[in-house]
């Protein structure tokens, strides 16, 4: 970083030894980064609106103003302004996810200086290179999540006013116009450029409250992107319809799923980061995903014969349905998200006890028993990679089923499943 790119980072924290340390610390920088410190939201608030910085590090639990309003209040201020998040409550699985977004990045406490220079310094130069952008509102909602939070968070985007309600950083409630529950929250989460209040406490307006929201923060993100995307895909294919010259193409030719099934073919969301499809450029590639789709479905009709059987899915590792096929489950598709993060969590467990990466789970419930199967041919838990199948399993079996030989079955139908999402 030369002279001229000398860069201004604020620190917040109410640590008035940990201050120190940062300033003598940098000061062995000071060619490169001007350090403003404060010792709570307050103070960092009031330096956010008298001069720009570069980068925000702060504390998430600070006195007067907490490191939510403070980040609502840069949101408002210094909109696009990189932030780095030093908590006692953040994860590998939450950190890496942020990572790959670009929006913003943690540090667990406690930490030592050199770990902390080189993230402050890769977040400027990944900043002056365009790679990060300022806080976001999924990132805020996790982080409350994290830090088990009790707050409404207010968002303003355009004509469109919402609350999103946590209680102990579960969310609870959600609401925006017409729209409650989960239906509310997955519509506001997509709201470009959205405005940010966080209120302590519950919900601020005056309506009845409601049961709280069976979805994660993490799922209705997922689930709220998931069906942007198709709505995005429907666009560009109703555009390209449009814009055919003449007959429309050729349909695909239907498979006959098995006596009693239902196939149903579910397009994978747009990649962000690990899809396991590239992005469709025209029909070459839209017709490269049905032919895996279809022989997935082949696949998949294995498991029928297995006593009891009720449905299958297929997941990207971050929940993306790939495939379905829907037998006597209704709520297939609801199941298998939730399952998934079930693996996701064990797996996550298995590593911490130092047993491996967990490969499988069994849930056991009063109507129904569910299995959750991994096959990564990688190395890395959380991202698919090149060359290498990375697929997850879900199969719903009635309660009395044979599970010794359907765990088998699912092995091998998922072994078989490999070849076709190699790519």
């Amino acid at each position: 970083m030369m002279e001229h790119e000398k860069k201004v980072v604020l620190f917040a924290d109410d640590e008035e030894g940990f201050l120190r340390t940062v300033a003598d610390g940098f000061a062995l920088h000071a060619d490169r980064v001007t350090l403003l410190t404060a010792a709570n939201g307050r103070i960092a608030s009031e330096i956010l609106s008298q001069r720009p910085v570069d980068l925000l590090v702060t504390d998430l639990k600070m006195p007067e103003m907490d490191g939510f309003a403070l980040i609502s209040h840069l949101s408002r201020v210094r909109p696009g302004v990189p932030v780095i998040v030093m908590t006692a409550f953040g994860t590998p699985e939450i950190e890496a996810k942020l990572d790959e977004l670009g929006i913003v990045q943690y540090l667990e406490k406690p930490m030592d200086f050199p770990e902390l220079a080189e993230k402050v310094f890769a977040s400027l130069e990944a900043s002056a290179s365009g790679h990060l952008s300022g806080i976001a509102l999924p990132t805020v909602l996790q982080m409350i999540e994290i830090d088990r939070k009790t707050c409404t968070v207010c968002v303003t985007s355009r004509d469109h006013i919402g609350e999103l309600s946590f209680r102990g950083g579960t969310l609870v409630d959600a609401a925006t116009g017409s729209l409650r529950g989960s239906d509310a929250a997955m519509e506001i989460v997509c709201w470009e450029t959205p405005e940010i209040d966080i209120l302590s406490g519950g919900p601020q307006s005056t309506r009845t409250p409601t049961k709280l929201l069976e979805l994660s923060v993490t799922q209705v993100l997922l689930e709220a992107f998931r069906a942007q995307d198709e709505r995005e895909r429907d666009r560009q294919r109703a555009l390209r319809r449009a814009t055919l010259p003449g007959p429309g193409p050729v349909p695909a030719p239907k498979l006959t799923p098995a006596a009693g099934m239902k196939a149903v073919s579910m397009p994978p969301s747009k990649p962000r980061g690990d899809s396991q499809f590239p992005p469709m450029a025209g029909p070459k590639e839209l017709q490269k995903k049905e032919r895996i789709d279809m022989s997935a479905q082949e696949k998949l009709k294995e498991l029928t014969s297995i006593d009891g059987f009720s449905g299958a899915a297929l997941y990207t590792p971050q929940g993306e349905l790939l495939s379905v096929l829907a037998g006597e489950v209704g709520n297939l598709k609801e199941i298998g998200v939730l399952a998934n993060n079930v693996l996701m969590n064990a797996q996550k467990a298995s590593l911490e006890m130092g047993t491996g990466r967990g490969q499988q789970v069994h849930i056991e419930a009063e109507s129904s028993n569910i299995l959750v199967r991994c096959l990564n041919e990688g190395t890395d838990p959380l991202r698919s990679q090149p060359n290498k199948a990375h697929i997850h399993m879900v199969v719903v079996l009635k309660s009395d089923a044979a599970i010794g030989m359907a765990k088998l079955r699912v092995n091998s139908v998922i072994q078989k499943l490999a070849e076709d999402f190699r790519m």
